[in-house]
């Protein structure tokens, strides 16, 4: 009777110790390492592409504004009207040369106003009118010691006529239509004879040449 209870015991202990190896397998061990779910690379996208900085271009470096030229003073200006022979008896035709004495370039564009001036210095009334002529005013410069240039045309007249106008000498002037500073005259006649009469005056267009000025 004692040798079968021995028997019996055995396999109940071999059956403990199975169940026993069995339930430990499916226990972790502590401190083994814990496999971290695989982190998948985030796709490059042109969105995140484009997001990215740009590179910064330099700035463009503008060119420096030109330096603007004053408009010419008839202070600036020594003026010499030259009378030009025609020929034709009751026109005249006269150069005006306006050279810069002055250390500085200037612009000129448009006319230059000339007034018939009598003994008493009194601007003389004439009609007058601006022509564009020998072509339409341009804006140009005058650099110290050149000349720009225009031509004049009048209509002589009899002295005792009273729509004549009589004087002694002529002054331009930059800045107002009448009056101004005395011209130097070339070919004129004497300042005491009063003799440059005038019933109706032209002036041209101040030119940075005397090409054609006064051939109108």
């Amino acid at each position: 009777m004692r040798t079968r209870t021995l028997m019996v015991a055995v396999p109940a202990l071999l059956v403990l110790g199975l169940a026993t190896a069995c339930s430990g397998s499916e226990t972790p061990v502590a401190g083994a390492p814990t496999s971290a779910a695989p982190t998948s690379a985030a796709p490059t996208s042109a969105a995140a592409t484009s997001a990215a900085p740009a590179a910064t271009k330099p700035a463009a470096t503008k060119p420096a504004a030109p330096t603007k030229v004053a408009y010419c003073r008839s202070a600036d200006l020594k003026t010499t009207v030259a009378l030009q022979p025609d020929g034709t008896g009751t026109t005249q035709k006269a150069m005006v040369v306006l050279t810069n004495g002055g250390q500085a370039s200037c612009t000129l564009d448009g006319w230059v106003a000339i007034s018939l001036v009598n003994a008493a210095d009194e601007v003389v009334a004439v009609p007058t009118k601006k022509v564009n002529e020998p072509g339409p005013a341009e804006a140009f410069t005058v650099k110290p010691g050149t000349s720009a240039f225009a031509g004049i045309k009048w209509t002589t007249c009899d002295k005792g006529d009273a729509s004549c106008g009589v004087g002694n000498t002529l002054r331009y002037n930059l800045e107002a239509s009448t009056d101004g500073t005395v011209a130097a005259l070339e070919g004129f006649p004497n300042a005491e004879s009063s003799g440059i009469t005038m019933k109706s005056l032209q002036i041209g267009t101040l030119q940075p040449s005397n090409q054609g000025v006064v051939a109108w």
